[in-house]
């Protein structure tokens, strides 16, 4: 058949105008469109494709007949774009068990409009080539300032394609494109953000980069808008998805219905993807006397569920009850594998020599003994005869339940592969999954579903994995979203507990895995490390009434009353009382009433039933269930809410509303002091309020203020009267606080417990010579407050977990702000499946671009083209990464605790300085002045500048050149009183680093 060349004309035509406001009305005419194949004539262009996919399959797009003179075509308003609230997402029915294919051919009257629209090919649309040089030079107008303080878009990224008209003709814009852009912007009272407009123009610009890369012959089109924001609906999809499981919930209206990603869903994405697999699983840490990372702790270094039963040796897998032998010339001793762990960057094998007493008696060493793998030679696959075995201490014995166990015991780890995956020449019963552990963090919070952050209350679960290194840990790329729920109708958050410990036992027992650093499946274990979350919410889960009760401790049976008579000493506030054990809570869980008698309790002999000492049913009795989470232990002291929104708080308060109540001058002069304060380069961070409002002071707030208060009171203030009781406590805070707010302990970290403990003795006796020596009546007790009493617990959980500063909740509170940001984008009739859903949407594509593998709907395991990485590493990666995935909205740290970044190094600021080409001479005190580095020298200590917290030091005339000097540590020596430089030992780890380092005499 003869094909159809003849030309339309194009003309202008008037177009009704929108039905609604927002929406943009535009089509291409060309009054007629006739198939090049039957002759068949239609109104409109996609109605000609849309034949022409149906009836001429072997034929070329309709659309490349139909606009072959794009210059004659005009843009007309016509057709309307839906806006995002079109899309119903009001059901609260799970509407994908009514999906089918014949839903991908459902044509909606106004979607399909636009959808077609972008479904023309782009080099021969006039409509896509006006848009593309309006938008080609927009980033690069003065007009339109595309930086802030916390990043910068590179000018280069956004290159000018060219101009499309004359700028006389513009003014006073330079352009169309700057005119569109502004109209955008400013046009009405739609808002945008300034970051949103980053990712716009980017976007933009790289999109016009394809279409003009795109080669000749090749179409090129933008995607449907269905396809972009239901695509995890549509069977015709290639995307992976991210499973979100709907669950019911119990309700005081009956059950409602909450949407979860599930922990083990994040696992299995988590362990496919190439960048994250082998960084989130770890073995315990055996180094002895410091605390740099989590599997240093002693839960971790302790507990059954974090041991590694395995390890692959030579291309073998060496087992758990293995016998193996050794690279030594002494064949009689073998090697009786227990785990695997790493100490100083090595990774050794735990277990028992084997000796050979005979040729048939063999003797399994009482002792334990660790040898690195690299002596291990290969396994001894000899069958084990019990009757050949002895334990050896003093004489042979029978073996030990210990060793009997290792023998003929079977790990509940250790499960062999199925017949299906292995060759036929491998024995199945030799053959076993790899294990991994991967240990979980969970995050539990409120927040507020309004702008204000004022009632409509909704309760969120996090995660993260704790072998990620610290700064990783704390990212928001690491921090993954399991659910909210609104806090209503008797459901809250802890409501979603059941579905939660479900899977967490299964993931206690092992789920099988795809891994991409091992390439096949292996047994994921994931054990709970600990649950954070605020008092009450810590209170809540251990199924205790909340902290104003009288035995408000999940840690023990402490009494605390705050009525006047309640009279107790020093003694009885810094000791330990009788232990709220595990066995407690499960003997409270095992009655509805919570009236079974706990023995012991509160006082050793005394029985009392578990709802008179504070037990309440709060149904989260199923945490029990977990083997990895014991109430008592892994609930640990959060200083956020505990030091800063706690102690610090009631402190600053009663500074500020009770001591200096009536005395204006005092506090115009504190406040000077710390306004003078923010020229100081020893902090990242200046203390910007005002005093008079310390009631309504954050976190951050506190941590600045807690770090120069102290030091300004004892250099400043000294005999002012109505201070002198109150200085000392603020000395003692600021010296606990210096302790704990640090990173990690490289060395000696028994003699840093010591101190911590000691610091928190020290402030508590302070508190307590307040409590008593104060006359003022509207000062409140602090030793009876449960906050100050958690503290005593805080030595408990760095010995158990690393310092405090890894289970502050910082990171999750600053997480809400994203959570309650997609609350706002819903229409509040699915908010737990919508903000699921988003979410679930995000570690998708994260790890789609990221190079991770799925199982697609064929049942086989398949990754993402090689092109999209050429293509992200061809057009600035950091960029790109940066723009789009969250890199430009990272969880601030408000941490001053003076680790060192790159650009640490400024003038006329202090620190602690080693020489570049000796790291291991003794650290010095250096003033940054210029080029140089002049060094300082603290003199000895008197007992007044030990009881206040601070150090003297001394020019010594001695410098080096800055180049020659690596920064090691950042510290405060504002204050200046001559000759004498004050070392502020309450700025955050200064303290620590100072005595560790400089100060080996006391």
């Amino acid at each position: 058949m003869q094909k159809n060349t003849r030309q339309e004309t194009y003309k202008i035509v008037k177009t009704c105008p929108p039905k609604r406001q927002g929406e943009l009305n535009f089509s291409i005419n060309s009054g007629v469109f006739t198939c090049s194949e039957c002759e068949k004539e239609f109104e409109k262009p996609w109605l000609l494709k849309r034949h022409s996919k149906v009836h001429h399959i072997s034929n070329q797009m309709a659309t490349n007949t139909v606009l072959d003179e794009p210059e004659q075509a005009e843009l007309i308003v016509e057709n309307t774009i839906p806006d995002a609230n079109a899309f119903d997402y009001s059901s609260d029915e799970d509407d994908s068990s009514s999906i089918g294919d014949e839903e991908d051919n459902i044509v909606d009257e106004e979607n399909d409009i636009v959808d077609n629209f972008f479904d023309i090919e782009m080099n021969s649309n006039p409509v896509f080539n006006a848009f593309s040089d309006m938008f080609s030079s927009a980033a690069a107008a003065d007009e339109v300032s595309m930086t802030d303080d916390d990043s910068e878009i590179l000018e280069e990224v956004f290159e000018t394609i060219g101009a499309v008209n004359d700028p006389t003709s513009c003014y006073p814009f330079r352009d169309l494109q700057t005119m569109i852009l502004f109209a955008f912007i400013d046009g009405d009272n739609d808002m945008i953000s300034q970051q949103m407009l980053k990712k716009i123009l980017l976007a933009m610009n790289l999109i016009i980069k394809i279409q003009q890369e795109t080669p000749i012959g090749r179409t090129f089109k933008l995607p449907r808008l269905d396809a972009l924001l239901n695509y995890q609906a549509r069977k015709k999809s290639k995307m992976p998805v991210f499973p979100s499981q709907r669950i019911s919930v119990p309700g005081s209206n009956g059950n409602a219905f909450a949407h979860i990603n599930l922990p083990s869903d994040h696992l299995r994405f988590l362990m496919a993807n190439p960048k994250k697999s082998k960084l989130i699983s770890s073995m315990p840490d055996r180094t002895p006397n410091q605390s740099i990372c989590l599997e240093q702790g002693e839960k971790w270094r302790t507990h059954h569920l974090f041991q590694q039963p395995m390890h692959t040796v030579n291309g073998i897998d060496v087992w758990f009850g293995n016998i193996v032998y050794l690279k030594t010339n002494d064949c009689s001793i073998r090697f009786l594998v227990k785990s695997f762990h790493t100490a100083n960057k090595n990774i050794f094998a735990r277990g028992y020599l084997v000796r050979a007493i005979s040729i048939v008696c063999y003797g399994v060493e009482v002792a334990v003994t660790d040898l690195r793998v690299e002596q291990i030679s290969h396994v001894d696959t000899t069958p084990v005869e019990r009757d050949h075995y002895y334990s050896i201490s003093s004489s042979l014995t029978r073996l030990s339940p210990a060793h009997d166990f290792l023998l003929f015991g079977v790990h509940p780890m250790k499960k062999p592969m199925p017949l299906s995956v292995l060759p036929g020449n491998v024995d199945r019963d030799a053959v076993f999954y790899k294990v991994r552990i991967v240990s979980i963090i969970l995050f539990t919070d409120d927040t507020s579903g309004n702008r204000s952050k004022q009632y409509n209350p909704f309760e969120s679960w996090l995660m993260r994995c704790t072998a990620l290194p610290f700064k990783d840990r704390n990212s928001i790329a690491n921090i993954q979203f399991l659910s909210t729920i609104p806090k209503k109708d008797g459901a809250n958050g802890m409501s979603l507990l059941p579905a939660i410990v479900d899977d967490f036992k299964k993931l206690e027992k092992g789920v099988k895995m795809f891994s991409t650093e091992d390439n096949e499946y292996v047994l994921v274990v994931a054990p709970i490390l600990w649950i954070e979350a605020d008092t009450p919410c810590h209170s809540e889960l251990c199924g205790l009434l909340g902290p104003a009760t009288t035995f408000p401790c999940r840690r023990c049976y402490i009494e605390l009353r705050r009525a006047k008579d309640f009279v107790k000493d020093l003694f009885y506030f810094c000791e330990c009382h009788e232990r709220r054990t595990r066995e407690h809570y499960v003997l409270a869980n095992s009655s509805p009433g919570r009236d079974t008698e706990i023995p012991n309790a509160p006082k050793i002999g005394m029985n009392t039933p578990a709802n008179e000492i504070s037990f309440r049913d709060r149904s989260t009795g199923r945490l029990l269930e977990l083997q990895s989470f014991d109430p008592e232990k892994d609930t640990p002291v959060e200083i956020l809410h505990t030091i800063l929104l706690g102690v610090a708080k009631y402190m600053v308060i009663d500074l500020v509303k009770v001591v200096l109540k009536n005395d204006t001058a005092t506090i115009a002069r504190l406040s000077e002091f710390l306004t003078d304060y923010m020229r100081s380069t020893g902090l990242s961070r200046k203390f910007t309020r005002n005093l008079r409002h310390s009631g309504s002071f954050l976190g951050r707030d506190f941590k600045v203020l807690l770090q120069i208060l102290s030091v300004i009171l004892i250099t400043e203030f000294s005999g002012n009267h109505e201070l002198d009781l109150v200085i000392p406590c603020f000395v003692e805070l600021g010296r606990l606080c210096s302790l704990v707010f640090v990173r990690q302990v490289t060395s000696d970290f028994d003699n840093y417990i010591i101190r911590v403990d000691n610091a928190v003795k020290r402030l508590i006796r302070a508190l307590f010579d307040y409590d008593k020596g104060t006359k003022n009546e509207l000062h409140k007790a602090y030793c009876t407050k449960p906050k100050v009493h958690y503290l005593t617990h805080l030595k408990e959980d760095i010995i158990r977990f690393g310092p405090a500063l890894n289970y502050e909740t910082e990171k999750g509170e600053q997480f809400n702000k994203h959570i309650r940001e997609h609350l706002f984008h819903t229409n509040r009739q699915n908010t737990s499946r919508d903000v699921c859903l988003k979410f679930a949407k995000q570690v998708a594509l994260q790890h789609v671009i990221d190079g991770g593998s799925w199982i697609n709907s064929s049942g086989n395991r398949e990754k993402s083209g090689t092109g999209i990485e050429r293509f992200i590493k061809d057009n600035n990666e950091s960029l790109f990464y940066y723009t789009f995935f969250g890199g430009s909205r990272e969880l601030k740290d408000n941490n001053d605790t003076g680790d060192i970044e790159d650009d640490a190094v400024q003038n006329n600021s202090f620190g602690v300085f080693v020489f570049k080409d000796d790291p291991i001479s003794r650290p010095r005190i250096g003033l940054v002045s210029g080029s140089v580095v002049k060094f300082l020298s603290i003199v000895p200590r008197t007992d007044n500048d030990r009881n206040n917290n601070y150090a003297k030091a001394v020019m010594t005339g001695e410098h080096s050149d800055v180049a020659n000097m690596n920064l090691v540590c950042k510290l405060d020596l504002h204050i200046f009183r001559n000759p004498f430089y004050i070392v502020n030992l309450s700025k955050f780890g200064s303290y620590w680093f100072i005595f560790n380092n400089i100060l080996f005499d006391e």
